[in-house]
């Protein structure tokens, strides 16, 4: 994560003079907004997710008054279809507020005898949802404006690295440090949740190892080891912190994104079939020596009988039944724990009481947004990611990044399957911030 004092005013990098030139303070503004969600409990209170999303939108609107940000933000290509699917989410959630849907309003409006209804049971949960979105829609405005220039993409992704290192120690010693009870042998990082924070930390080692690679390709080789030492070490950490996590989902999402990320750079031809094997044997080989020192809990949740899959299946269930309920408009965004406890009964109330989310974001958004709002979400983060792996095979720079940003998405989307991460907002705009960055990035720079 060296930030190299590099640029025309031969400033060093701590001054504001070198901040300031071509808008080097967004790279650090951007993930300090971002971090500052993950240490206030992951942004999950609704005045801290609006407090965020406010500051966002402030952030997009200095980019806009900055001329050169405002250039290279109208030089974006390829807007049209993301913008155009972002939108239709929007409209849907306004939609769902009015009686005027399919099936008309939800019954337990007129069961209260409140008109007029409205598709969604929580008018106010579902405005504040929908803020929130256009929250996470300024952060990926917000990452275009980070990835115009490669090198200020380049100290984006650093910036995060460093944040997130200094976290994740945080993390660790207080994790160690603590006082464990029969509860509390899982590190849960600011987020008090295991499998958020082994989100959190599995897009960080892709990164670092994305960063590590691009520095020494880049790097004299009489000082490759010298400058790919910071990345080394701040993946060693985001690892031991992620296996702390004891997070099977975490584990298997975080092998999943590093599978990713040797396959693009094979299938891109950027690297030779044989070393990339190297790679994976020398991966599985540290992953295993990991493992065997600080993975005892995880590979004792493994073994074990902890899977808790029929709980999980009786999450799944119940709440497919609501989806099925209404399945084209939906329950209304925001309309979860209203809707759980709808879905109590006899049969069901051990298991699904207590939770909070439905351990799987796609059955969220069918549930709470229906076809006609999860569709163009679904298809919003796939023509993000199928443009940005399109454009990154054109490129010859900055590709071992690029990578490491798209293979990131795929741990996101990979652990959504079984738990909850995007449903804390931090979360949400760290991976909208990330979407951004990597979808102008691919497109090119005219600077280094």
């Amino acid at each position: 994560m060296q930030i190299r004092a590099e640029g025309r005013t031969g400033a060093p990098w701590w001054t504001p003079r070198w901040w300031a030139q071509d808008a080097r303070w967004l790279a650090l503004a951007a993930p300090g907004l971002v971090f500052a969600g993950h240490l206030l409990y992951g942004a999950m209170l609704p005045k801290t997710a609006l407090t965020l999303a406010f500051l966002a939108a402030l952030l997009l609107g200095a980019c806009l008054a900055t001329p050169n940000l405002r250039r290279e933000l109208g030089r974006s290509r390829d807007l049209g279809l993301p913008t155009a699917l972002f939108g239709a989410v929007i409209l849907v959630g306004l939609w769902s507020m009015t009686p005027l849907v399919p099936g008309g309003p939800h019954p337990v409006w007129g069961y209260v005898g409140i008109s007029p209804g409205a598709a969604t049971l929580d008018k106010s949960q579902t405005l504040l949802e929908l803020i929130k979105l256009l929250g996470l829609g300024c952060l990926f405005g917000v990452g275009l404006a980070a990835g115009g220039s490669d090198e200020r993409a380049r100290l984006t992704v650093n910036t995060c690295l460093a944040l997130g290192a200094a976290l994740a120690l945080w993390s660790f010693l207080t994790f160690a440090g603590g006082r464990l009870g029969p509860g509390d042998n899982r590190l849960g990082g600011t987020f008090a949740a295991p499998n958020t924070a082994a989100t959190l930390f599995a897009v960080l080692l892709v990164l670092a190892i994305g960063a590590g690679v691009s520095r020494a390709r880049s790097a004299p080789s009489r000082a490759r080891l010298s400058s790919v030492a910071p990345f080394a070490g701040s993946g060693l950490v985001f690892a031991v912190c992620l296996l702390a996590t004891a997070s099977r989902g975490g584990f298997v999402a975080a092998a999943t994104g590093l599978l990713a990320f040797a396959a693009l750079h094979v299938f891109s031809g950027r690297t030779k079939l044989s070393r990339a094997s190297f790679a994976a044997a020398s991966a599985l080989v540290i992953s295993a020596l990991l493992l065997a020192f600080t993975g005892e809990e995880l590979i004792a949740r493994m073994l074990g009988k902890g899977w808790e899959l029929e709980t999980r299946d009786d999450v799944f269930d119940a709440h497919w039944e609501a989806f099925k309920g209404a399945p084209w408009i939906g329950q209304g965004l925001g309309s979860f724990d209203t809707l759980n406890r709808l879905l109590l009964d006899a049969g069901n109330a051990s298991d699904i009481w207590n939770v909070r989310a439905a351990h799987n974001v796609y059955l969220s958004w069918l549930e709470q947004a229906g076809v006609l709002g999860a569709f163009p979400m679904f298809a919003t983060v796939g023509a993000v990611l199928i443009l940005s792996a399109r454009n990154a095979f054109r490129r010859t720079r900055m590709t071992a990044i690029l990578f490491a940003l798209i293979s990131a998405s795929v741990v996101v989307l990979a652990h959504g399957v079984t738990d909850f991460a995007l449903e804390t907002y931090s979360m949400a705009a760290f991976w909208s911030l990330l979407l951004g960055l990597q979808f102008r990035s691919a497109q090119g720079s005219s600077r280094r």
